[in-house]
């Protein structure tokens, strides 16, 4: 069998999580530091790669395909191997978070090419400072003629419209503006301190889980956040932070924790809005009490503070160009979206019909798929992880828009849930649907190769075609294997009363608790 394989484990009591000592392990080390190295002379050919005009970005794609090589590698190596014990273990720890700040580092000081959007975030927060609403006044308004300059609004796009990014999202423009006014890198330097976090939690959720913390390196070496965040500037990992400090908080007994949680999750949706939908995942049976309240009361509590300032400094006005956004009919759209609208067209239905059948749509199917959540996680029958994955795809799924920093919204719960494709009884229906979700987050990127052009129907097979292809298979397998679907809970089936409170949701590897020589 594989080493590759996690076996999904038997219920077991008071076994704590010990990593089993392997031999050698010191060839671990050597062999991830020489990938780290890899990766670096390849992160130097994508800085002489940068793009110098929006049209003049396929050499950087090329090479940032190529520094896929050395990550998909690393990964490979640490899903293969048993985690070291001792000073070896917090060695290759050491070099996976060395490296990852490493790379990001790297790419820090080269200006955004691929997307336009951090210059608009600095834009931004010269309006607010200045007295001014950015969801009222579009940047070409009249009335902040007096702001403009040919650095920030000139490499800003979307000029003729407010700004479409939420309350919480604005206050770190702010923070940056106020540090070094119009310095792109300083922004870009908080983000970096943001991803750092999200890679630190993740390692903590994995330990908390009783899975191995090496695994980490699927996000903290990923060439998809490390490009989008360091160089583009994407606000979205600010939310990546928020929504995986949630998850991990949730899982403590600390006084308050169901509180901070709630804070959490309110921050992150002030950034976006889909970690709103965390309060069905992170709901509890057992809670109709005063925790529960906390949650609650902690979560709305903060949206209404964060908006309260925009409300006043904008006369009521703090959406901005959101609805103009989500009405658009992107050709990257979400693959739900572009399903209802194919019909359409074949339909021959006019555009306000399509629209409104899409809404219908979206409503529906996540309505349909939350309220499922939320049955199954009262019953303690799916994971927090799951259930986050689940939701956040389904969001996806109907968004207007899909850029390929959108998915780095799936990558976490991928560390988290990545499992083999094949154990002993043949197939596995839940290794195969994560992986195929991994795809698609190291697969978006090739969207930038259809800027220029109408046509995507290639990057449709390529993408969602191969994705839909995957996840019909893993339903099949787990169709036709018996057994239920891949979400839930490993656990649930022998009851969970016996578990610690860390233990809880978790998902957990044999090979952790009883020893296993490798094949």
């Amino acid at each position: 069998m594989s080493t590759l394989q996690a076996i999904p484990p038997e219920p077991l009591k008071d076994i704590p999580y010990v990593p089993i000592p392997s031999k050698r392990p010191w060839w671990r080390s050597c062999l991830l530091f020489v990938l780290l190295l890899f990766s670096i002379i390849i992160y130097v050919a994508l800085i002489g790669a940068v793009p110098k005009a929006d049209n003049r970005i396929m050499p950087f794609l090329y090479v940032w395909i190529i520094s896929f090589l050395p990550y998909f590698i690393a990964c490979a190596l640490v899903l293969a191997t048993k985690p070291a014990l001792g000073r070896w273990r917090w060695a290759e720890l050491g070099i996976i978070f060395g490296g990852a700040l490493v790379l990001r580092i790297m790419l820090l000081p080269l200006p955004p090419g691929l997307s336009h959007d951090s210059w608009r975030y600095l834009w931004d927060a010269r309006v607010i400072l200045h007295g001014y609403s950015p969801y009222v006044y579009a940047p070409l308004d009249g009335k902040l003629a007096a702001l403009r300059d040919t650095l920030i609004l000139g490499n800003s796009r979307f000029r003729n419209v407010p700004t479409i990014y939420p309350p919480g999202a604005q206050a770190v423009f702010v923070l940056s503006y106020l540090l070094a006014p119009s310095n792109l890198f300083v922004l870009k330097g908080i983000f970096v301190g943001f991803d750092m976090v999200t890679c630190g939690a993740l390692a903590l959720l994995l330990a908390r889980r009783g899975l191995d913390p090496r695994r980490v390196i699927l996000y903290a070496w990923c060439p998809l956040p490390i490009v989008e965040f360091a160089i583009q500037g994407h606000v979205d990992v600010i939310t990546l932070t928020f929504t995986v400090l949630s998850v991990l908080t949730a899982t403590s007994t600390m006084r308050g924790a169901r509180a901070l949680t709630g804070i959490l999750i309110g921050l992150g949706t002030l950034t976006k809005f889909y970690p709103i939908l965390l309060l069905v995942v992170l709901l509890r049976r057992r809670e109709w009490t005063l925790k529960q309240s906390a949650l609650l009361v902690a979560c709305f509590a903060t949206i209404i503070l964060g908006y309260i300032p925009f409300l006043i400094l904008g006369h009521g006005q703090v959406l901005g160009f959101f609805f103009t956004y989500a009405a658009e009919q992107g050709t990257n759209a979400g693959v739900i979206q572009q399903m209802v609208h194919w019909i359409s067209f074949y339909l021959g239905l006019t555009l306000a019909t399509t629209i409104l059948l899409e809404r219908i749509v979206d409503l529906v199917l996540l309505g349909t798929v939350s309220l499922a959540v939320l049955i199954l996680r009262l019953l303690e029958r799916i994971s927090v992880e799951a259930a986050t994955l689940l939701l956040i795809g389904i969001f996806l799924s109907i968004s207007s828009h899909v850029f390929p920093w959108y998915t780095t919204a799936l990558l976490p719960w991928v560390v988290v849930l990545v499992g083999p494709l094949w154990t002993r009884k043949g197939l596995n229906g839940k290794g195969i649907a994560i992986a195929a979700v991994w795809y698609f987050t190291t697969t978006s990127l090739l969207g930038y190769f259809f800027n220029y052009t109408f046509d995507w129907s290639l990057y449709y097979a390529l993408v969602y075609g191969v994705v839909m292809g995957g996840l019909a298979l893993a339903v099949t397998v787990i169709v036709r294997s018996g057994s239920v679907a891949p979400l839930i809970s490993p656990t649930a089936a022998a009851g969970r009363d016996h578990q610690t409170p860390s233990e809880k949701d978790g998902l957990h590897i044999r090979d952790n608790v009883t020893k296993r020589s490798h094949p």
